[in-house]
């Protein structure tokens, strides 16, 4: 017995079966542990990409919420592994917003400042929201059945199980890149009729449609002193360069969605870049600009109201503004305005009373300033403005007469956006350039000789893009913010908070109707972000969904 006692031989085969069962509890705690990593690695891109789904909704519309639970709900994710076998080792996850959903989620319209900070369930109480159209952040939480572990319990011997969670924060973010610098004030910020976000509403039922807008005003009727509607831009570049950027130049910065900085002062001369769009060259751009300088390209359609000098056969379309009148080819003789624009102080059209058969769009029946003063423009009073009279003077329609045939120059024949309503300038627009009816010349009076007017076609720079894709030189996006409830930062350099982005349609170029008084941009809006747009801004707006958590 002492021998045995004493004898070292299958020392090996008994150590081992004592700690086999330790090495057999770590393998399968690996194996459990890797099933979870995987488990919770699919949670996480299931929270992710639901979360990244519901924030691209989040452009403060009034059903903003609701078409953000659409989109996650059109998602399908799976978790693997959390089962040990059977139909649950693949557990297909689908958000519906009803209670026991694998998935939680709020909507916030703010989050913890720091990171350390949790989004635990009493923050979520506290600011969750599920109808504010003010919501600006999406959490999702994301958790299926618990994980089926193949390690027993050393308790009692039994499998036990750990739950798996991953969640995510995510927000929409957007910026409008290679545009003017230049905003607005949102014309219907005082409306309190409708409920939700005014803005979009209003566009979406048409109450934008056909309205001209005159933007950058003399210094009495700005929206805050000193704030024409300008924005600065990095590095403060030369008034030649923000020239060119009116003038259709690459602006390589981009404006946020969130918030503009404003930049004081006038800037009248920025007509000699926006009307370069027009086919009209003059200060910096005279005789096509120095060598090297931004060569502009202007407009397939430039009629815009100014009437050529004629010298028997010969036309000169070649419009330019040095002083207060245009003159073609730098000379006296233009004729202007032709009693289409209205004076904002009178309430009458300007006292241009000659007739010619140059007539660019025109003001609406009736022009007005917008709700709570002050910001900085006028607006057409309703979508009526004189169609008629532009296809008259420009195409020699009798427009009291139905068209001969679709195609010819008549209002008849020009597709309205807004069904019942008047074409507006830019359906107008679209529908010259489709038909060519921009290249034909307005016959004029035939008992006067040398009366006949302006064709569309560009005649005195560089030719028109041929490109079908390339961006229309009348075409450009505009922030647009709520100035009234800013009002409080005053004027000088501010930062706003924006509502919105714009494409709008410049209308005519920057002439001067009257003596020392800045020229107007007169635009009409196209489309808005946001609910109640069309979606055509991608040109100009980057929208993006990201993970802030």
């Amino acid at each position: 017995m002492s021998k045995f006692m004493r004898s070292e031989e299958g020392f090996v085969l008994t150590f081992a079966l004592i700690i086999l069962p330790i090495f057999i509890g770590f393998g399968l705690l690996i194996i459990d542990a890797g099933r979870g990593n995987n488990a919770h690695a699919d949670l996480a891109a299931a929270a992710d990409s639901l979360a990244l789904a519901g924030a691209r909704e989040l452009d403060g519309g009034v059903n903003a919420i609701p078409r953000a639970k659409a989109a996650m709900s059109n998602l399908t994710n799976t978790v693997s592994m959390l089962a040990k076998e059977g139909d649950d080792v693949e557990i297909e996850l689908v958000y519906e917003d009803v209670a026991g959903n694998e998935f939680q989620v709020a909507f916030l319209e703010d989050i913890p400042e720091f990171d350390t900070t949790p989004i635990d369930s009493a923050w979520l109480a506290a600011n969750s929201t599920n109808f504010s159209p003010d919501a600006n952040y999406i959490y999702v939480r994301a958790q299926s059945q618990n994980l089926e572990t193949v390690f027993l319990n050393p308790v009692n011997l039994l499998p036990s199980s750990v739950p798996i969670v991953a969640t995510a924060v995510a927000k929409s973010t957007s910026a409008a890149c290679d545009v003017p610098p230049i905003y607005m004030c949102n014309p219907f910020e005082e409306d309190t009729d409708i409920d939700g976000d005014q803005l979009q509403v209003e566009f979406a039922l048409g109450n934008l449609h056909g309205r001209m807008i005159r933007l950058h005003p003399p210094g009495g009727l700005t929206q805050s002193p000193g704030n024409f509607g300008f924005l600065s831009m990095p590095g403060n570049p030369g008034a030649d360069a923000i020239n060119d950027l009116f003038a259709g130049a690459t602006n390589y910065s981009c404006y946020s969605n969130e918030t503009v900085t404003t930049k004081p002062g006038a800037s009248d001369a920025i007509r000699q870049g926006i009307n370069t769009r027009f086919d009209i060259y003059w200060g910096q751009y005279s005789g096509g600009g120095p060598p090297g300088s931004f060569q502009p390209v202007p407009a397939k359609n430039v009629r815009k109201g100014a009437a050529p000098a004629i010298n028997g056969p010969n036309f000169n379309d070649c419009v330019a503004q040095g002083g207060n009148e245009a003159s073609p080819g730098g000379g006296p003789g233009a004729v202007i305005g032709d009693d289409h624009v209205m004076d904002l102080e009178t309430g009458l059209f300007n006292s241009n009373t000659n007739i010619s058969n140059a007539y660019g769009l025109p003001d609406n029946s009736s022009m007005s300033s917008i709700a709570g003063s002050d910001l900085g423009y006028s607006l057409g009073a309703d979508h009526n403005w004189d169609i008629n009279e532009y296809f008259s003077r420009n195409y020699g329609v009798n427009t009291s007469n139905p068209p001969d045939t679709s195609d010819e120059p008549h209002p008849q024949n020009v597709t309205s956006s807004f069904t019942g309503l008047t074409p507006s300038r830019y359906d107008v627009y679209l529908a010259e350039i489709a038909n060519d009816w921009h290249l034909s010349r307005a016959p004029g009076d035939p008992s006067t000789p040398a009366d006949d007017g302006e064709t569309g076609e560009p005649q005195c720079g560089a030719p028109a893009s041929t490109d079908p894709d390339a961006e229309d030189p009348r075409v450009f996006a505009i922030a647009i913010i709520d100035c009234n409830s800013q009002s409080v930062e005053g004027g000088g350099s501010n930062t706003y908070v924006v509502n919105s982005y714009a494409s709008v349609f410049l209308t005519r170029p920057m002439f001067r109707y009257s003596p020392a008084t800045d020229s107007t941009i007169d635009i009409e809006i196209i489309d808005i972000t946001g609910y109640g747009g069309n979606g055509t801004l991608e040109t100009f707006v980057r929208e993006e969904a990201i993970l802030v958590r």
